[in-house]
């Protein structure tokens, strides 16, 4: 008998990277637990409109003056797009809507590969899954939804009680699908949260040396991960700053650094801005230039090193937007953050989560980041004490074995099905 095959399918382009590593995270999850053969789509592969969505929510992240606009014009997007995409379209004929067209490239990709299963990680892509496995007609495969984000659940474009099973990482989130969709309670189950645990592989390295007195021209160092120092031999904060949406407020905390000359261990990743990357670059400081490094890429062994290395300092921590994948991450390695919160409504709930379960600092205006950032810096045992609850959230909610031995008695009691 030949073994089942499982089709992921995600948006690369919505969410920045995020959605698309938890997808990754998934897949391998399942191929790691299931005699399967499991493939990871692209949705932009079969529906390009969808990629034309991902390039408004990039321009609505990337160019609004300040969260609450963020806030407004992606709460827009999603309403246009829940109006154009109705409650409970992929059960209902849609014939006279004109839309049935756009699911033509998902339609053909069922029926050429006829898959045993599909997954969708995002809930409109999920409903899309719904709708064109039951356009391809004949054998229809059960679908899967996977919840990367559960504050995706607060937006009725991403809500939906029509796939044969839907994971949740948190319990509150199957509730509230529960009581919001009136999903069938057997057709949801908490199997707690993935770490994507940033897979940065196929990424060229480009580190930036600083340049303390700004010239005509910049260097780039090329090759290996550079020396960081023994976190044993120092107990020398470490800052590792990911910098994957918006460079200004990023900029704005590598510069107080330098106005501070702040004895830290400093790396920065401006993740795909060369731009941003040079001009945090330019900001070092003489005296602390060969301890700063400027990335705008890193492979994952590299990547992986400095996380490592800052996990066993006892005073190190992360800078970045507040997004649920890099939260929980950072947790699962131990380590504190120290975050903007984004603007973007799915991710309203991460907040509270790092102030709830004391998870580090969270701040809505990067003026008020900066004067926590010199809180702990002033007082690094408080980044200890922040470290030491990291580690027991992560202890007690972020199991993976656990969680993907869950993920795969779920999806293999659905292929077992009659």
């Amino acid at each position: 008998m030949s073994v089942p095959r499982i089709h992921v399918i995600s948006p690369r382009t919505w969410g920045e990277f995020g959605n698309y590593l938890a997808a990754t995270r998934f897949a391998r999850v399942l191929q790691e637990h299931l005699d399967a053969e499991v493939s990871l789509w692209e949705a932009e592969s079969m529906l390009p409109w969808v990629g034309d969505i991902g390039a408004r929510i990039r321009d609505i992240t990337l160019t609004s003056s300040d969260t609450g606009t963020r806030t407004e014009r992606y709460l827009a997007l999603m309403s246009e797009l829940a109006t154009a995409w109705p409650r409970d379209f992929e059960i209902v004929p849609t014939a006279g809507a004109g839309r049935e067209h756009m699911l033509d490239g998902m339609v053909a990709h069922l029926r050429e590969n006829a898959p045993d299963l599909v997954v969708g990680t995002k809930g409109f892509i999920s409903r899309l899954c719904v709708a064109a496995a039951r356009a391809a007609g004949g054998r229809v495969p059960p679908v899967v939804h996977h919840v990367t984000n559960p504050g995706l659940l607060d937006l009725p474009l991403h809500r939906t009680r029509h796939p044969d099973l839907t994971l949740v990482g948190f319990d509150w989130a199957r509730t509230r699908l529960i009581e919001q969709e009136g999903a069938d309670p057997r057709r949801v189950r908490t199997v707690g949260p993935l770490v994507a645990q940033h897979d940065l592989q196929g990424f060229l390295t480009a580190p930036v040396e600083p340049r303390p007195d700004p010239g005509p021209t910049d260097t780039t160092a090329g090759g290996a991960v550079v020396e960081w120092g023994d976190p044993f031999a120092t107990r020398r904060p470490k800052l590792i700053i990911f910098c994957n949406r918006g460079g200004e407020d990023y900029l704005r905390i590598v510069a107080h650094l330098a106005e501070r000359d702040a004895d830290v261990d400093l790396v920065f990743i401006g993740y795909g801005d060369a731009e941003t990357t040079r001009r945090a670059a330019a900001l070092a400081r003489r005296g602390n230039a060969l301890r700063w490094r400027f990335h705008q890429r890193l492979t994952q062994p590299e990547y992986f090193e400095y996380i490592s290395r800052a996990a066993k300092a006892p005073h190190a921590f992360l800078v970045s937007k507040a997004g649920p994948a890099t939260t929980l991450e950072a947790a699962w390695f131990g380590i504190p953050v120290l975050m903007l919160e984004s603007g973007l409504p799915m991710e309203s709930w991460v907040p509270r989560l790092i102030r709830d379960e004391a998870l580090g600092q969270c701040h809505r205006a990067v003026d008020d980041l900066v004067r926590g950032l010199d809180t702990w810096l002033d007082d690094p045992s408080a980044i200890a004490a922040c470290k030491a609850r990291a580690t027991v959230y992560a202890d007690r909610a972020l199991d993976q074995a656990a969680a993907g031995q869950r993920i795969a008695q779920a999806v293999r009691e659905i292929l077992e099905r009659p």
